[in-house]
């Protein structure tokens, strides 16, 4: 039986009472189809449309007018938010030459027609959409009279006016793919073909809240242009394109990547027939891929194809659209990312900040909670695939979080990142280490320490760097540790940085150590010696509270290890037992809070072996066992953990 609508209810809660109650299916999200090339037989942009059509992808029926463009135009793109659709540029009916600078827009409830929005920076057909927030929307690349361009522009849909310098691709490039692929902080492009006129496969993301130029994801499984492109929250899909813009080497691949891990793309599945320059949109799970051409440009059809994209397999038929197009643009209300919703940042003192080994993301938690990291931003470095890797040290101050060195393609890296942990999106350059290498960091309020670490080349060093954390520069020499190492765990109290075990002893590198020391932060020099380990260890975690500093994990030269272990930072001597983590895991993301530790991921040497997602916490004032937490968003180890509350900030 329905329920009585007397008071305020939720659209959805309506909905689950349809047979009931009769829906008026003009409430329902939509999907928007705008402009396009109508005519088969002739690929001349003279056939440019003005027509909007609408479907609703929870809804299988055929697409309807629902409205005019501005100005008629095809090969224009598209996006919005969850109310907006707004299109930008294209080609005019007066051929290759008429370039459109226009931008317009409405509301997705709206029937009419569409209004003047501002102006792109020039006239430019065969853009890239990026975006993904009910913010910003990004047109990258495109053609322009002339020639191809690597310019990425942003507006702010919820306003109007001229769009803003965002910053370029890596390449002058056109007609990667119609349809917005992306999460809430990450907006990702296939590229499509160059000033050279070569199709490319690469794909490239930047990080929406932020400006600056695009990065490396990874490849697509083949080059193609004028592809199509939608996404769940997780996944992202691309499909159909051309290889080289000749009549018959047309595609009908379907292929998708995890978008908040950067990597090559993996085949789905095929399309019912090859065509290119169609129109991508999606919701939670459906995505739908919209007409198109069957060959070099002079056959629009009118079919649309499915998927369910937490799947694998073929598409299959799903409704038509009113008239034939290809080179449109299309967008929806219901794409994933507008609809999610990230959590409140956790209270002063309570937040966690850590980077993925193998991408430059990062992730967020509140200590003082249970549950899974979140996607805070990225890095602002990172090449390749998968980012920057290797291991990472992180410091931080009540505000600032910096995150130094790791691996990069051409060899370890000497970068220090900058982000602030009021606010999300993409860090800023701090400066450079002294010496580029994998490393381990920790830090008080004012100073942020960098130890030992391992060098292009494979060799360890004893270099032990310290920053400003307040302000931006180049780390300066503080001191040695006792001898070349890799991976000591670093813990302190405001006053005091312990440097706990390390692969390397004696000279040799493949030797573990015991040792234990610590230097006073505000000072510079060496390591003196604290006491000792209860076992060889290297490559273990650390996190503190102001008085305690506990030791996680890690191996052994031949063992990985369960143990927690603990010292009193201000006293010496030996560590004392502490209890057990959930597995053997060594490389753990460490950090904390005033009261409460918490070890990310790593790598687990117990069956089943591997990089794990687990996280694991215990209480730094008693001792027992870790206990389970949440999850990382995906498996990881040798990371960078840091915090706004940690032990060297008491």
């Amino acid at each position: 039986m329905a329920p009585s609508y007397s008071g305020v209810w939720k659209l959805q809660t309506k909905y689950q009472y349809s047979s009931a109650f009769p829906i008026d299916l003009n409430l329902l999200p939509k999907a928007l189809i705008a402009g396009g090339n109508v005519a088969s037989g002739s690929a001349d942009a003279s056939a440019g449309s003005n027509q909007v059509q609408m479907l609703q992808i929870s809804n299988t029926a055929n697409a309807t007018d629902y409205g005019d463009l501005t100005v008629a135009r095809t090969r224009v793109a598209g996006g919005g938010s969850d109310t907006r659709f707004v299109t930008a540029g294209g080609e005019g009916t007066g051929g290759g030459s008429d370039k459109k600078d226009i931008i317009d827009y409405k509301l997705y409830t709206s029937s009419g027609n569409l209004s003047d929005f501002g102006d792109l920076a020039d006239g430019r057909d065969d853009i890239n959409s990026i975006g993904n927030s009910n913010v910003r929307l990004i047109f990258s690349g495109g053609g322009t009279s002339s020639g191809y361009q690597d310019v990425m522009q942003y507006i702010t849909i919820a306003s109007t006016g001229n769009a803003t310098d965002f910053g370029d691709l890596s390449v002058a490039a056109s007609a990667g793919q119609t349809g917005i692929v992306g999460t809430t902080t990450r907006g990702i492009s296939a590229i499509g073909i160059n000033s050279s006129y070569s199709v490319l496969n690469t794909i490239e993301y930047v990080t929406i809240a932020s400006t600056g130029n695009s990065k490396d994801f990874g490849d697509r499984t083949n080059a193609v242009f004028f592809a199509s492109g939608c996404a769940s929250s997780t996944r992202g899909v691309f499909m159909g394109g051309n290889t080289d813009g000749g009549a018959g080497n047309n595609v009908n691949v379907i292929d998708y990547i995890t978008m908040l891990s950067g990597g090559n793309a993996t085949d789905f599945g095929d399309l019912s027939q090859s065509t290119w320059r169609a129109g991508g949109v999606s919701n939670a799970t459906k995505g739908l891929y919209i007409g198109g051409s069957t060959n070099a440009g002079t056959t629009t059809v009118n079919t649309i194809d499915q998927i369910t994209i937490g799947s694998t397999g073929n598409a299959t038929d799903f409704a038509d659209i009113a008239t034939a197009t290809s080179g449109h643009s299309a967008a929806s209300a219901e794409f994933p990312a507008l609809l999610d919703t990230l959590p409140s940042l956790p209270s002063s003192g309570n937040m966690a900040l850590f980077n993925n080994y193998n991408d430059s993301r990062l992730e967020s938690l509140d200590i003082n909670t249970l549950g899974n990291t979140v996607v805070f931003g990225d890095m602002s470095y990172g090449d390749g695939a998968y980012g920057a890797n290797g291991s990472y040290g992180g410091a931080s101050s009540s505000t600032r979080c910096c995150i130094a060195g790791g691996m990069l393609a051409a060899g370890s890296a000497n970068n220090i990142d900058l982000s602030t942990f009021a606010t999300r999106g993409l860090g800023i350059d701090f400066g450079d280490l002294t010496v580029a290498r994998q490393l381990m960091g920790g830090s008080n309020s004012t100073r942020g320490l960098y130890g030992g670490g391992q060098v292009d080349g494979g060799g360890y060093t004893d270099t032990i760097d310290y920053i400003t954390i307040a302000s931006a520069g180049n780390a300066i020499d503080f001191g040695n540790l006792v001898e070349n190492m890799l991976q000591p765990g670093m813990a302190g109290s405001s006053t005091r940085m312990l440097f706990l075990g390390g692969r390397g002893s004696g000279g040799n590198a493949n030797v573990y150590n015991d040792q234990i020391g610590y230097v006073t932060i505000s000072s510079t020099g060496n390591t003196t010696d604290f006491g000792d380990l209860l076992e060889v260890n290297g490559f273990g975690g650390a996190t503190s509270s102001s008085t305690r500093a506990v030791q996680c994990g890690g191996y052994t030269g031949s063992a990985g290890l369960d143990r927690m272990q603990y010292v009193t930072i201000a006293s010496t001597g030996n560590a004392t037992d502490f209890g057990d983590m959930l597995f053997p895991v060594t490389q753990t993301l460490c950090t904390g809070n005033a009261t409460r530790g918490v070890w990310l991921g790593g790598y687990k040497w117990s069956s089943p072996t591997g990089n794990q997602n687990t996280i694991q916490y215990f209480t730094i004032a008693s001792t027992g066992d870790a206990a389970d937490f949440g999850d990382l968003i995906e498996s990881d180890s040798g990371g960078a953990g840091a915090s706004n509350g940690h032990g060297g900030l008491s």
